[in-house]
């Protein structure tokens, strides 16, 4: 059975007049090839699932075939039909990621010594050929200043500033901008009838809006969403976990109004449903622009606002609190007060050391630190308290394993050190602390919390083996804290 391909490789472009807003780019490339001028070397670069790879594979076929139709590939001439189906010996594809070495790169320079088996020129297309190493580009440099005349170099690369300036300045380079949205809903409105997808009014418009300019992008959520049934915005949403329009309006209204208490309503609505709370930035952001765009002067004052909170809130440790604070900040505080938020695993749930058994030196610390600003012992303690709790929600919130391995914990914060100290019984979790992205997790977290923070200190109060390791554990320890390897114990 003949494997189906995917939607966006069945759509591929076979003919420069397919391409899909390059048209600049496109006709360029129809005129060198009409003309017969071709340049040596050509680097399409820009964003993902834009035209670069399809780009180079058509001006490969058109290069190379019997009956150019004003520049555009026949398709149908014996070096078009070998190159379609990658028969042809004459056209190399090089993923620049796997064949990135000098190594590849020589034996390139030497295959390029041959004339091509059957086409016009011996074509090399490179994609990603940022990915290659210095090596590679020096190694590559002298065959791209003086080319044999029967080979071309056509590149690929979403990131051009890495490909070195002495490459780029031996290439005609073409940038290719991201897709305007209204092509990308004409071609998909176009594809889903050829393919039967049902498709709802402003189905396709919303496709490519998510699709962020790439059309091979849109039509893989065309391809994922329509084998399920019709295609309508709200299902599109749903799948995406995008807020619904009124909601996104409802919000923005609140904040004009400065009315807090419904634009808090809202966050928590969405918290509560487990919707990404930096897409809803995204739409509040687009929407605002939209109606600042549309008359609505009121929302221009927003729009600052709400660019640095599309930018900030993807990085934020807490993103709910981040986008609260932003409430806050253009509301004031809200009229009716609140409750707090339940806690799904709040710290009083979470099992506590067993005190009889915790050392009494670590006791003493502890009760000292906690202690040590003056003023009423149970008010320091209760605020200790406090904070303990917050670092262990934002705990939580880093890693689930990290909150677990904190929960029965003790804590000490002196002179910038944070000591935590796991009781008798909570070895596994000690040495689980001990492992490098844990360990990594954890300071972070206690940064937020503790300035100035110096060092984190994690200790264990158990007395298995008499209160002392042994020889080969505290080897086998400090191997670890070092990252190294025991050599010998004698």
């Amino acid at each position: 059975m003949a494997e189906e391909l995917a939607l966006y490789r069945r759509w591929r472009p076979k003919r420069f007049s397919e391409v899909v807003g390059q048209d600049l780019v496109v006709a360029t490339l129809k005129r060198a090839v009409a003309q017969g001028k071709l340049h040596h070397a050509y680097l399409f670069a820009g964003q993902r699932g834009i035209g670069k790879t399809t780009l180079a594979r058509l001006l490969a076929r058109a290069a190379n075939c019997l009956a150019p139709e004003d520049g555009e590939p026949c398709n149908r001439c014996p070096n078009c039909t070998r190159i379609l189906s990658g028969q042809s010996l004459d056209v190399v594809e090089i993923d620049g990621a796997s064949h990135r070495g000098i190594d590849q790169v020589r034996q390139l320079r030497e295959e390029v010594a041959f004339l091509p088996t059957g086409a016009r020129y011996k074509v090399y297309i490179i994609d990603e050929v940022h990915m290659l190493t210095p090596e590679a580009f020096n190694a590559l440099l002298k065959t791209l200043e003086e080319p044999p005349p029967h080979v071309l170099f056509l590149f690929a690369t979403t990131e051009p500033h890495k490909v070195p300036p002495t490459v780029l300045s031996r290439c005609q380079a073409f940038w290719l901008q991201p897709i305007p949205e209204d092509l990308i809903a004409a071609k998909i409105t176009e594809i889903a009838q050829a393919e039967g997808f049902a498709l709802a009014p402003g189905a396709a418009e919303v496709l490519a809006q998510r699709s962020g300019g790439s059309l091979r992008d849109a039509l893989v959520l065309l391809e994922q969403l329509g084998r399920t049934g019709p295609l309508t915005p709200e299902r599109i949403a749903a799948y995406l976990g995008l807020p619904s329009r009124a909601q996104v309006d409802r919000f923005l209204d609140a904040l004009v109004a400065k009315n807090a208490d419904e634009a808090l309503a809202i966050v928590e609505e969405l918290a509560r449903r487990g919707q990404d709370l930096a897409l809803f930035a995204e739409e509040l952001l687009g929407r605002a622009r939209d109606r600042a765009v549309a008359g609505e002067q009121e929302f221009l004052s927003l729009l600052g606002g709400l660019l640095a909170l599309r930018t900030e809130l993807p990085r934020s440790f807490s993103r709910r609190l981040r986008l609260e604070l932003f409430v806050l900040e253009h509301c004031g505080l809200p009229k009716t007060p609140r409750k707090a938020r339940a806690e799904t695993a709040s710290p009083a749930s979470l099992p506590e050391a067993p005190k009889e058994d915790l050392s009494p030196a670590v006791t003493a610390e502890l009760r000292a630190a906690i202690s040590e600003e003056p003023g009423d012992n149970e008010s320091n303690r209760g605020e200790a308290r406090e904070v303990w709790e917050e670092v262990l929600r934002a705990a939580w919130e880093a890693r689930a394993d990290l909150g677990v391995f904190l929960a029965p914990a003790q804590w000490a914060y002196t002179d910038g050190i944070l000591r935590v100290t796991l009781p008798p019984g909570f070895r596994y979790h000690y040495e689980s602390l001990q492992e490098k992205e844990v360990r990594q997790a954890l300071e972070e977290v206690a940064r937020r919390f503790f300035d100035p923070l110096l060092a984190v200190e994690v200790g264990y109060a158990g007395n298995e083996g008499g209160g002392r390791l042994s020889l080969e554990e505290a080897a086998r320890l400090l191997a670890e804290k070092l990252e190294g390897e025991i050599i010998s114990l004698s």
